[in-house]
């Protein structure tokens, strides 16, 4: 996992946090929690970037504010974005009186294997996919065309014969097929009434694209050889150009690495025979090619998936909003792999969601098995060291859980109190003739 500062960018004022398997970040609207969940994106592709693809770095500031549409005048006079994990630390700091000034520090550590992710960024214009000939779209590099890039590519086996039939009961009984004929989106109501996408209504044409990504990008991509992005294979022309213009020095310097660890794998091989090779062994082996893949800069295939979902509740009864959040943890609960997933919301009920999930992971051994059955949360039931839920408030950020990881009740009551305690207020004058 990282560990993250922002400093003076947009309205966070000075924050730190570490990332965790589950991360929320809560506020209301222009708080900046948009900007924590586009910086924590931008930093893991930029660590990524650095190991696997060109020495020629892009520049830091503009393709953040360019891939994630954020105003320059979201920065000013010393701001900061510091981001460290087991690989890299990066240290970025920003003079808008001198752009000159402007530094990106990056420096990787030794010793530590990069596995690599990855990364999709679901943006709350997500509904923007749904609009008809949107296969022309290709104005400019940003976390939209990301998004619609990973909607092509999820939904393209998705057949009539072939549906995804939506998971949440409060979406009905609905089923989402692409018409590859037509390059339609068609969604199947009730299973008798065939609409398009477009025309449905605005919770399915949120959550659906939402669902059928998600999925995608935490199951479905670890089933078959993955496919390049656009921008992956613009990194490797680039890489290529580097390589032909790298000295003869550096170039030996590479195949001499690549030698030493070849032999070394080749001894650990033919030591060992496959049908007695210890878990450990075959860990060594797996990590000695993933450092070879590494220095030539091969895209290894992923070890997880790091998901950033903005305002998940967008057009959903606040039932539903329970239903997603549990089946999005009962998925990753049954997923092998070590995927990240970061939400930023305004809405209490995805954090009442969240604490059933929560609790149910303190209590598991101690709770009757027919009380369990009853539990609609049982599935989603995560260990709470696993979840950080973080409220962001005037520029500042702080964790809303108690020491147990449950989010405290003084926090999920507010919402409550403040609008009871105007009915209360008002109920006094309320005669009622009956």
């Amino acid at each position: 996992m990282a560990h993250i500062r922002i400093k003076n960018i947009g309205p966070i004022k000075d924050i730190s946090f570490d990332l965790n398997k589950i991360n929320v970040f809560m506020g209301p609207q222009s708080s900046g929690k948009s900007t924590i969940a586009k910086i924590i994106s931008y930093c893991s592709w930029y660590e990524k970037n650095a190991i696997l693809h060109t020495s020629n770095r892009p520049n830091f500031f503009d393709e953040l504010i360019t891939f994630h549409n954020l105003e320059e005048t979201y920065f000013s006079d010393d701001s900061e974005i510091q981001y460290e994990s087991e690989i890299c630390k990066l240290d970025f700091k920003w003079k808008w009186k001198d752009s000159t000034q402007n530094r990106v520090d990056f420096h990787l550590k030794e010793g530590n294997v990069f596995k690599n992710r990855k990364i999709s960024y679901i943006p709350a214009e997500r509904n923007f996919v749904t609009l008809p000939g949107l296969g022309k779209y290709n104005e400019t590099r940003d976390n939209i065309l990301s998004f619609m890039y990973d909607w092509f590519l999820a939904k393209k086996e998705l057949t009539q014969n072939n549906s995804y039939l939506m998971p949440l009961p409060g979406l009905g009984s609905v089923a989402y097929y692409f018409d590859k004929e037509t390059d339609a989106d068609k969604v199947v109501i009730e299973q008798d009434r065939n609409i398009k996408l477009n025309h449905a209504s605005s919770g399915l044409r949120s959550s659906i694209p939402m669902l059928i990504v998600f999925n995608y990008i935490v199951m479905s991509i670890y089933n078959s050889k993955r496919t390049k992005t656009p921008f992956e294979i613009i990194d490797f022309e680039d890489k290529l150009q580097f390589i032909k213009a790298e000295t003869i020095e550096a170039t030996e310097n590479v195949k001499y690495r690549l030698t030493e660890m070849k032999k070394t794998l080749d001894i650990l091989m033919s030591s060992v025979p496959s049908t007695k090779k210890t878990e450990e062994v075959k860990k060594s082996l797996v990590e000695m090619q993933e450092q070879m893949a590494n220095i030539l800069g091969y895209y290894s295939d992923y070890f997880y998936s790091q998901v950033i979902i903005e305002e998940p509740e967008l057009n959903l009864f606040p039932k539903t909003q329970q239903e997603l959040i549990y089946y999005m943890l009962d998925i990753l609960n049954k997923e092998e792999k070590e995927h990240q997933l970061i939400l930023t919301t305004h809405s209490p009920f995805i954090l009442f969601a969240i604490n059933n999930c929560m609790m149910g992971g303190l209590v598991r051994n101690n709770i009757p098995f027919e009380v369990v059955n009853n539990l609609p949360s049982y599935f989603s039931w995560i260990n709470p060291a696993k979840v950080s839920v973080y409220e962001i408030h005037d520029g500042k950020l702080k964790s809303i859980q108690d020491e147990d990881g449950i989010i405290e009740d003084n926090y999920l009551n507010q919402a409550y109190k403040e609008n009871s305690n105007e009915y209360l207020s008002m109920l006094n004058y309320y005669d009622n003739e009956e």
